[in-house]
């Protein structure tokens, strides 16, 4: 199977074509903020060196957050466009979940996680399963950071789990927090602290397939514009599509 797979959630633009588990090649633009210009080339690139077209690709799959709210829309957007177009399966992958599938060791807690600001992370934990694949056992969400060391505290108390990896944004700003847990950690690589496109394609074998319309973003809390229109109409947060619609 033919997968290509595409991560904008992060300044980090990833591009990769994989053959089932075997990445066949992955490109990266590290800290680049104008995905919207050079997506599509890196794609048509990929698709050019290896002598393919879209309508060869079986899958397409996208970090689906959370992340940059407009780095995700220009992801997704040019994954759902594709995946209608061609009618091909279509699959959303957790960018925290992608994170952590750059750990292999399994008797470590993956404490994956992106900079949200003011000591804010989104963040989830993950422990690598005998498939040797990311498995959520503290959930993905918008934690400030004694909230998560706090999470990380219970979940290694009760589990035996004895080494913590912090893999993504800006954990060893916190190191002086992270060291009153105790605990024998360390922090990823500058590898392993991206987002890879050939990785989330390796997750997507295992994930559901989905409507390309039912593809959205998970941003893990509301945006500014969506707090100010609630604010304004006194509506109920719905659906993501629905707010959309709407403005």
């Amino acid at each position: 199977m033919k997968i290509l797979s595409v991560s904008t959630a992060t300044s980090n633009l990833s591009v990769a074509l994989n053959n089932d588990e075997n990445i066949i090649v992955e490109k990266n633009e590290v800290d680049q903020r104008n995905h919207s210009e050079h997506l599509d080339p890196m794609i048509q690139e990929i698709l050019l060196d290896n002598k393919l077209k879209l309508k060869d690709i079986d899958r397409f799959v996208v970090a689906i957050g959370p992340g940059s709210y407009t780095g995700l829309r220009i992801g997704i957007t040019t994954i759902k466009m594709f995946s209608s177009i061609l009618n091909k399966e279509v699959v959303g992958v957790s960018t925290l979940k992608a994170l952590a599938k750059s750990v292999s060791d399994k008797d470590t807690l993956v404490i994956a996680g992106l900079d949200a600001r003011n000591d804010n992370y989104f963040a989830g934990g993950y422990i690598i399963n005998d498939n040797e694949n990311p498995e959520n056992v503290i959930e993905d969400g918008h934690y400030h950071i004694d909230v998560l060391l706090d999470a990380i505290k219970g979940y290694l108390a009760n589990n035996n789990y004895q080494k913590v990896i912090f893999v993504g944004d800006n954990f060893d700003k916190q190191d002086e927090l992270i060291k009153k847990l105790d605990i024998d950690y360390s922090y990823g690589t500058d590898e392993q602290n991206i987002v890879h496109a050939g990785l989330i394609g390796q997750l997507a074998l295992e994930e559901p397939l989905v409507d390309p319309d039912k593809l959205l973003p998970r941003y893990l809390r509301r945006t500014q514009a969506e707090v100010d229109w609630h604010k304004k109409t006194g509506k109920p947060f719905g659906p993501d599509s629905d707010y959309v619609e709407e403005v």
